[in-house]
Formats: C-alpha cells, structure tokens, sequence
C-alpha cells in the first residue's frame, strides 16, 4: 500500500475517532480496498461502513451472520470514498462484512472480512410470534406502526418474525399511521401533520405540510399530493360531515377539489356507521378511509365506509364513472353508475380499494353491515372484476381473515401476485374480543393458501407494508416520482 493511501485510511479513522464515532473493528490492510465499521449514532440495527479504494470503483457492502442469508446492499457511484449505511441487521447478532469494489477495469475486488456485533433494540418492540412459514412465501420485510403506540415508531419484521428495522429519530404518528412503499428505496410516511418520504436509512428526502386531513394522502406522479379531509354541511333536517379530496402542489396550493357532497347522496344512510353522531354534532356519512391512484384512466379509488361504496372519480372532471356497492336507497341520477353483480356478495364498511395487476379490485372487506344470512362477521380480503361497458361485475377471489375487525383493516397485492392482509383491528366482546393484529400473506389461487403469517400481540395495526429485500437495501434512492 502506498504512503498516501495509508495516511488517506489514517485520515478517515482519525476524524471518526474525534467525532465519537470508534470503529468496532478495522479490518486488515489490503493494497486495494479498506473497510471500516461504526455503530450508527442513532439505530442499533444499522451499521455505518466506511470504505476506501486506491482507485476509482463502485462498491457494495455483502454481509452475513451464522442465522442469515447473505445479503448485499446495492452498488454506490463511482469514487475513492465510500459511506453506506447498512441496514435490515437483527439486534445482538454478530455479522461478517466485505467491502466488494467493481474497479473501472471491471475488475472485482473484496475487503478483509470485518466482524461486528450490533446492539439491542430499543424499548417499545411490538411482541410478536410467526404462526406460519412456508416457501411460497414472497419474502421480505413487514412494516407497521402498532396504532395504540401514540409514542412508538414504525418497525420491521423479517420472514422468520425477528425485527431487522425500526425508524429512529422524531416520528410524530398519527392514531393511524401509515408507511407507503413508493419503490426506489424510498418510503412515504403519514404523520402529524406532514407527509414524509425517507431513504430506508432515515434520510428524510422530503416532506410535506399538510392540511388538517385524516386517514390517507397520495403521492401522485408529478409531486402533488391527493388528500383526504374532512367538511360539514347541513342538508334539510341532517348535519353531515363528509369528505373532500384536495391535489396540492409543492407550494401547499390546493389545485384540484372533489366534494363527496357535490356528487353523492346526503339523504342516504344505509346503516349505522352513517348514522353515527360525531364530537361535532354531525352524522358520520361517508367516512371515507382510503384513496388510490389509477394512472391508467386518471381516476381516483375512493372507499365510503359509512355507504359501503368504493366510487371512481375522473380526476380532471371530477365526475364519478362508477360506484362498487349496493345501489338500495339511492337517488335517480346514481342509479347508471351501479353495477349488477352477478357472482359472490358485495363489501360492507370496507377498507382500502386498489387495481391489482389483473385490473381486478382488490378489498379489505370488515363486513360491519353485510347483507347477508347466518354469521356477516367475517372480515376478508375479496378481489372483484369489473365490466364498465355492461356495468356488471363478479366477485372472482376471497380469503377469510383468522378474525373480525370491526374497524381498521388493510390489504395490498405483492410484486409476486401474493397477497397481504392486515387484519389489525380489534373485535368486540360479541365476536371473540380478541386484541391482537394479524399479518397474513396468502396466494391468490382459487384456493388460497397461507404463505406467512405474523400475529402481533395485544396491538391494533391500521395498515402494514411488505418491502422487498433488494428495495430495503437501495443505499441510492430514487428522487424522481414513481409512475
């Protein structure tokens, strides 16, 4: 090794050493490639690797423990100098490192192995246990923030139920927090007040001031977001409050407005959910939990859980092409946007609608005011598909839940065509009581079968989001909005 590369290693080292930061071990001199680790200042299942190259080369940091795949981060810009922060580490474990360096010859060389043991997780870690595992599994880790924890954070769980990451730094959560996969290694968090997209390391990449909004905010395309907020109005005799979605752009401008009063029945109240008096004085009428984005027509998924409705609206015109649901008790001029379903029973008091690869809609069915005979509560994940030039529809997939939930409640379809539930609401003394979360991933066969299966004690889960491995560890996220 040269003279100048030793006092470059020298440099790197010492400045550590004066910011407080003492590597846990420095691995042994080689002519091309030096790596040295450091606990990160701030999450014990992060490790922070510094690597120097004599020459120009991209590098990546592979690492494994005696209980773990070998796993590998993705490769950083070309340069001499190196910062990667490591992250997807289960807590008290040992792990072997190497720095692999791809030189502008192509090429490859690796690092001495460095050994380092990380720290404990921190207080708060939700209790879990892994019912079920097979190889049909997709893999990857679960992220959720348990909704009874105001002063916890969001946490991850590998495959074999062992927690790998946790957000560290200050996470103001909401009674109903949100984590969103937006891919390219990023994360879009809904907080207090603010929508924040983060690196899984914990940069924060953006953010957002929102208005006062409730349940779910989109990341559209172009940068503007979709928000869900509440308004109240009087109609005749009833005091209502509904929802309204807002586009606002990166200046916070409200550029876009739908009203669910403009275009919905006020005089329709199909249940108790709709008739429920909030703080406010105002009847419960829509209460709307979820929006989701179709690119593919400019439409936007709304989901009515006091109406039982997920509505299509056209986002230029704001018109509704659609409405999923039972069309009993509804004003004329609604009737030609119902379907006729011809197959299965429609959802009730459900929770977030999503296009699924198939052009099927995908539902978290809770089944509070199900139409149906004998046992409705039996909350499930259920898939429908759809014919807008004969309106009419079939249900075409579903798969109970190992529980009712009342309320809360999400489902997403995986890269594999697998799908996640979260069954993470509570359930009443009626149907069981029972208080613990479950997140199931199951094929999406006729006959689905269970692939994963999670159960997180005595915690309510509003949503919960599966990243894949080579997603969580992206160390060069992708800034450019997802199509």
């Amino acid at each position: 090794m040269s003279k100048y590369i030793r006092l470059a290693v020298f440099q790197s080292v010492f400045l550590l050493f004066l910011a407080g930061i003492v590597p846990k071990v420095f691995a042994q001199e080689d002519d091309t490639v030096q790596l040295v680790l450091s606990a990160h200042p701030e999450n014990h299942l992060m490790v922070n690797a510094s690597v120097i190259t004599a020459e120009a080369a991209r590098v990546a940091i592979r690492f494994k423990s005696a209980d773990t795949s070998r796993r590998r981060t993705d490769y950083s810009e070309p340069g001499t100098n190196h910062e990667v922060t490591v992250v997807g580490l289960r807590a008290d474990t040992t792990y072997r490192f190497t720095a692999v360096a791809l030189l502008d010859s192509g090429e490859v060389v690796h690092s001495e192995i460095v050994e380092f043991k990380t720290g404990s997780v921190p207080e708060g870690v939700p209790a879990v246990e892994l019912l079920n595992k097979t190889v049909k599994s997709e893999g990857g880790i679960t992220i959720f923030a348990p909704s009874a924890e105001r002063d916890s954070t969001f946490w991850g769980f590998d495959e074999e139920g062992e927690v790998v990451w946790y957000l560290h730094g200050d996470v103001p959560l909401t009674g109903a927090p949100v984590a969103r996969n937006l891919q390219g290694g990023r994360l879009l968090l809904l907080l207090s007040g603010e929508a924040r997209v983060i690196s899984f390391s914990g940069e924060v990449l953006s953010s957002f001031e929102l208005p006062s909004y409730h349940h779910d905010v989109h990341l559209l395309e172009n940068g503007n977001l979709l928000v869900l907020t509440n308004e109240t109005g009087q109609f005749g005799e009833h005091f209502l409050q509904g929802d309204a979605i807002l586009e606002i752009d990166t200046e916070g401008n409200t550029v876009w407005r739908w009203s669910a009063f403009d275009h919905l029945d006020t005089s329709r109240f199909p249940g108790a959910l709709a008739s429920r008096v909030l703080d406010n004085g105002a009847l419960d009428w829509s209460h709307s939990n979820a929006l989701h984005y179709v690119p593919q027509d400019n439409s936007i998924l709304l989901s009515s859980r006091s109406q039982s409705w997920v509505v299509s609206i056209d986002h230029q015109s704001g018109a509704v092409n659609w409405i999923m649901g039972r069309d009993s008790d509804i004003e004329s001029d609604l009737k030609d946007k119902f379907f006729t379903l011809h197959t299965g029973s429609w959802m009730a008091s459900q929770h977030t609608p999503m296009l699924t690869s198939n052009h099927e809609i995908l539902i978290y069915d809770n089944r509070n005011e199900a139409e149906l005979s004998g046992n409705i509560y039996n909350s499930r994940a259920v898939k429908f598909l759809l014919n807008t030039s004969t309106m009419s529809a079939e249900q075409t997939w579903e798969y109970i839940a190992p529980k009712y939930t009342q309320s809360l409640g999400d489902v997403d379809e995986l890269a594999g065509g697998n799908i996640l539930l979260c069954a993470g609401g509570p359930s009443d003394i009626s149907t069981g009581s029972d208080r613990n979360a479950y997140l199931i991933e199951v094929t999406s066969t006729s006959q689905a079968e269970t692939a994963w299966e999670l159960k997180v004690y005595d915690s309510t889960i509003y949503r919960a989001e599966r990243v894949s491995w080579s997603e969580m560890l992206t160390t060069n996220p992708v800034f450019n909005f997802p199509e």
